[in-house]
């Protein structure tokens, strides 16, 4: 790896620490005989002692019940992706998964999107997994999941519609990303036509439901803390996620907002999909029966636009970063959008700065930022420590404020009009 490519995923890795993430959900893909994941993650150089955590161990309860989900979602989705009639598979985000692989040998297209590094990782290696006639089938494209401009661009020749799928994302992001992430969703799906499949908003009432039957009379588990371990940024509630004791409600919620969102959601049931897995195999009969009938209202979603919107423009969000430095203070402008793919410059011009000065303060103008995602949030918090006298913005606007409000921020960094 080269010097300027290592910084540069050093710096994505600092801003967007979900990597190892995706790799253990690969590793664990492989360790269930998924033999083409076997083979990434040996390319990858995963093993037992890279994947282990230092700080946490999970029973066996909670190692088949992760195992029970992990199987059943990748599975599931593969299906209603191929059983839905739409032409091309969109994956976000990829990761490190041989999903397209498997498409390709079903002579389905292809689109990976995740993050600059980990595309530049995994092209490499699954492209010459596949036969070199269903090459180019497959491709994969660098984006961020609430940057509609990226996504856009990534899909701009795709002539036929599309089946988006996300897996183990909506649970990372604030309700500001998500409120950008369906508007997103929309906008392709009325250029594109198809549909979006996600797992992701029943699942903490899945892995709860799921680990009780397995182990019945503990109803004391801490889901997030486990879900939090398997994951390198922290698991949030946002309004997409339904929770544990409040489904009923929760699934009409996400409804709601899928609705004012210009989107109609269809939930598909789990069950039958559970009883394909091999885990599901390895449990008594009783056991077995029990994690039926607990996951028996628990489903994925299956969203389409409801209609063209009106607004169905979008401006090309463009980000720029204008510097100065004076007497240890940091001046920066920021412009357009501050997110997973353009936080890592933000960085870098702090860094390179910090190497050759001493920073006391950070004076930032938002007046021209249009929004902030937690990446662009990671970035002020490793300012704010690194500085003696911290971080301070200016000139926010209604959304950037209500997001560091959201999160906290507005309480640890100076804000002024």
């Amino acid at each position: 790896m080269s010097e300027s490519l290592k910084n540069n995923r050093e710096l994505y890795e600092k801003t967007n620490p979900v990597f190892n993430t995706a790799k253990m959900t690969l590793f664990q893909l492989a360790q269930q005989g998924n033999t083409h994941a076997a083979k990434i993650s040996e390319k990858l150089g995963l093993t037992e002692d890279t994947q282990k955590s230092q700080s946490f161990s999970m029973g066996p309860e909670e190692e088949m019940t992760f195992r029970i989900i992990l199987e059943t979602r990748y599975h599931m989705m593969g299906i209603l992706a191929q059983d839905s009639g739409f032409s091309v598979f969109v994956d976000l985000p990829c990761g490190y998964t041989p999903r397209a692989i498997e498409t390709a040998e079903h002579s389905s297209s292809y689109i990976g999107l995740d993050l600059p590094p980990v595309i530049s990782e995994i092209s490499g290696i699954i492209l010459p997994m596949i036969s070199s006639e269903k090459q180019s089938l497959v491709r994969f494209n660098p984006v961020d999941a609430t940057n509609g401009r990226s996504l856009e661009k990534a899909l701009e020749d795709v002539k036929e519609n599309i089946c988006i799928n996300t897996e183990g994302l909506l649970m990372y992001f604030s309700d500001a990303e998500i409120h950008s992430f369906l508007e997103n969703i929309k906008k392709l799906l009325d250029i594109h036509g198809g549909c979006w499949i996600t797992a992701d908003p029943e699942i903490m009432p899945e892995h709860i439901r799921i680990l009780s039957a397995i182990h019945p009379g503990d109803t004391n588990h801490d889901t997030d803390s486990i879900l939090n371990e398997k994951a390198d940024v922290s698991v949030t509630t946002n309004s997409l996620m339904v929770r544990y004791g409040h489904e009923k409600e929760d699934v009409e919620k996400v409804k709601d907002i899928l609705s004012e969102h210009g989107l109609k959601a269809e939930r598909i049931r789990i069950g039958s999909h559970i009883v394909a897995t091999k885990a599901f195999s390895l449990l008594t009969p009783e056991q077995g029966s029990a994690v039926l009938k607990a996951v028996e209202d628990i489903a994925f979603w299956k969203v389409v636009s409801a209609g063209l919107s009106e607004n169905n423009a979008g401006a090309d969000q463009h980000f720029t970063i204008r510097k100065e430095y004076t007497d240890g203070v940091l001046f920066l402008e920021l412009t357009g959008r501050l997110d997973s793919l353009t936080a890592p410059q933000l960085l870098a011009k702090y860094e390179k700065q910090n190497a050759s000065d001493v920073i006391r303060k950070v004076q930032i103008d938002c007046h021209a930022l249009d929004y902030i995602s937690s990446a662009g949030l990671r970035v002020l918090l490793i300012m704010q420590k690194g500085c003696k006298e911290g971080v301070s913005l200016k000139g926010m606007n209604d959304l950037v404020r209500d997001i560091l409000d959201q999160t906290g921020f507005s309480e640890i960094i100076q804000m002024t009009v």
